[in-house]
């Protein structure tokens, strides 16, 4: 496979010898775009050296650059026309190395400045041969196709729709036009760049190029997954309620439930015996056939390969919709390709721990109204992972559990109320595909005209007003009131729009969760629960790290500094707007009257603390992986009076 060569010239090559095979037309755009690409990736990189203080970095003299500092008298120069309340800077001009003679180096690519920035003290060596830069390199090449793609589907919309000027008026004209049209899957699949932080956001290490546009959710990625039957023996379910992951696929698909009855049959296995797995078709001929071949061969496995199942690939990647249904669940499934700095596979722990984790939160729900008026969960029904039988080694038999495994979660068009549309977050800071403004500004706009509002300033205050309404209670409540802390950014958080307002979020993904059992123990309890994953803690601040980490910078930050720049408005307006939510939510729930000093002390410690970032680049750098590694930068909730008075 092209994407596992160390050398991702070689995957540069094949990515252009494909199309040139394939899609000539596009191969002139792709160059194009391979600039784009570039630049985009190079200004992560040296936000992340500057923004996570891998090295020491001053301002100029002229307070418009900054100086990455290399020591002796050699530094890197970098333009600035902006720079955000969490510190994330905009970057206008050329990014020049200047060496300790005087002499200048424009650094154009990313590679370059690793180059640089890997000579320095205590950064991991960073040769050319180095994975990080083997990411890096993939995720231009990746991120360059990505843009290439969006353009060539762009034309085609356009040719079919003609003029559109507001995308979600489109996108409800056309659900009720086609009632099989889904809003979600096709919101997921317009996030062209991916994460808006990490410079690995369209790394697909272990992909090649030909199945990287079968599948991508950027490509219109729609695999036919394939159920796989897997005797009782060598598998473990865990399920919310009675329904197991195969009850659920079997009432949904009755061609499934037909081959499944059928094909077991005729080899003369007891059904009772067997439990379904979803296998994506990647998954299925690179890694289950060679993994697993001896079990396949005892019929302990055995592929339902004629009886696949249409879905859409949701902006994960290894999550998937049903194609041309809003009802049926959606489905997690295990993926052996590294995305940013994660091989995207499915823990043996996540199946065991999301089921009971979705129990708890389900009877959160149920009995906290306030809570319950603006959030809910897609709540993941039931998980099952391969278990061998035969002796294996503690890293054999991970390896095997997590490569082969699947969970079933809640459809979010499911409960969708009439006129309602529900996107991923992630989708705000996208382009429409229409108008190519990103679509909270476009939302933003439409909110102004209806509510004849002359300042779009003042509109946006106020539609972030109504998401921070639907956005915090529910994250605050949980974290204060039950002591659980989810990953809320903008992947994991679909936003319920109703004429383009936010009625209310759906959190997905039970995946990084910190529970302090302390506070849950009060008002509920919660299963046993795997802890391999290090899912509890008796630490505040760990609760609060990930809030500031998802929320504070990877959602509202990254929706207010596009938004800022693009209506030409005082961010910190937006931030105060932020600053009244979270107080508004401590107002109601200390009128419960029912918390101690040290859960009434988040307010305080959220609104006053530095709003700590996960160091994402540092890990990579460092090779982290286990031990988060966070930065303090200063805290917006807490400058926001004084700065908005400037």
């Amino acid at each position: 496979m092209e994407a596992t060569l160390t050398n991702q010239k070689d995957y540069c090559s094949s990515v252009q010898f494909y199309l040139k095979q394939q899609h000539p037309h596009m191969l002139e755009a792709f160059h194009e775009n391979m600039k784009k690409a570039e630049e985009t990736i190079l200004h992560q990189l040296i936000q992340a050296v500057i923004r996570e203080q891998l090295v020491k970095v001053d301002w100029g003299i002229d307070s418009n650059t900054f100086h990455v500092l290399l020591g002796g008298e050699a530094f890197i120069e970098v333009p600035v026309s902006k720079v955000s309340a969490l510190h994330k800077i905009e970057i206008q001009g050329e990014i020049v190395l200047i060496d300790s003679k005087g002499s200048k180096e424009p650094l154009v690519c990313p590679e370059q400045l690793l180059s640089v920035i890997g000579q320095q003290k205590g950064i991991s060596q960073l040769d050319e041969d180095a994975p990080f830069i083997t990411e890096i390199e993939n995720s231009k090449v990746n991120y360059a196709l990505a843009l290439t793609a969006a353009d060539e589907r762009k034309r085609e919309l356009k040719k079919e729709t003609g003029s559109v000027e507001d995308t979600l008026a489109f996108v409800l004209e056309e659900s009720k036009r086609d009632i099989q049209f889904s809003p979600l899957n096709f919101f997921e699949q317009w996030v062209i760049q991916g994460h808006s932080i990490h410079p690995c956001s369209r790394t697909r290490l272990g992909m090649d190029v030909e199945a990287l546009t079968q599948f991508a959710p950027e490509w219109a990625g729609s695999p036919k997954v394939i159920p796989v039957a897997v005797d009782q023996d060598y598998c473990k379910i865990t399920n919310m309620e009675k329904r197991s992951l195969t009850d659920i696929i079997l009432n949904e698909y009755p061609e499934v439930e037909k081959q499944f009855h059928t094909i077991l049959k005729q080899k003369g296995k007891d059904t009772d015996r067997y439990e379904l797995i979803i296998v994506h078709p990647w998954q299925y001929e690179e890694t289950i056939k060679e993994n697993y071949k001896e079990e396949i061969k005892n019929e302990m496995v055995i592929p339902l390969e004629s009886a696949t199942i249409d879905t859409a690939a949701l902006v994960s990647f290894r999550s998937l919709a049903p194609l041309y249904d809003k009802n049926k669940h959606h489905i997690k499934t295990a993926l052996n390709v590294q995305m940013t700095s994660a091989i995207r596979t499915v823990s043996a722990a996540s199946t065991f721990n999301g089921p009971k984790i979705s129990n708890a939160l389900r009877s959160i729900k149920e009995n906290d109204p306030y809570l319950a008026r603006t959030f809910g969960f897609a709540r993941e029904e039931s998980g099952i992972h391969f278990e061998p039988q035969h002796t294996v080694t503690p890293e054999r038999r991970h390896f095997l559990q997590k490569n082969f495994a699947s969970i079933i979660r809640e459809n979010p068009e499911s409960d969708l109320y009439e006129d309602e549309v529900v996107l991923p977050a992630a989708a705000l800071i996208a382009e429409s595909p229409f108008t190519d403004r990103i679509l909270i500004e476009e939302l933003v706009r439409n909110f102004a005209q209806r509510k004849e509002m002359k300042s779009l300033g003042e509109a946006a205050e106020r539609f972030m007003e109504k998401y921070v309404d639907v956005l915090l209670p529910g994250i605050l409540t949980l974290i204060t009131k039950y002591g659980i802390s989810m990953e809320v950014h903008m992947q994991n958080c679909l936003v319920v729009l109703k004429k383009g307002v936010p009625e209310r979020v759906i959190v997905r993904d039970n995946g990084g969760i910190r529970i302090m059992e302390e506070r849950l123990s009060r008002h509920n309890s919660m299963e046993s629960l795997d802890p391999s994953t290090n899912l509890t803690t008796d630490d505040r601040q760990e609760l609060l790290d990930i809030f500031y980490h998802a929320i504070i910078h990877n959602h509202l930050g990254e929706l207010f500094v596009p938004l800022s720049r693009e209506l030409e408005i005082n961010e910190w307006k937006l931030w105060n707007v932020v600053r009244t939510g979270v107080e508004k939510v401590y107002e109601t729930l200390k009128s419960e009257n029912s918390f101690s000093t040290d859960q009434l002390e988040d307010e305080d410690v959220i609104l006053q603390s530095p709003s700590r970032m996960k160091a994402l680049v540092r890990m990579r750098l460092t090779d982290q992986f286990t031990e988060n590694a966070y930065v303090d930068i200063p805290n917006p909730l807490r400058w926001v009076k004084e700065e908005e008075e400037k």
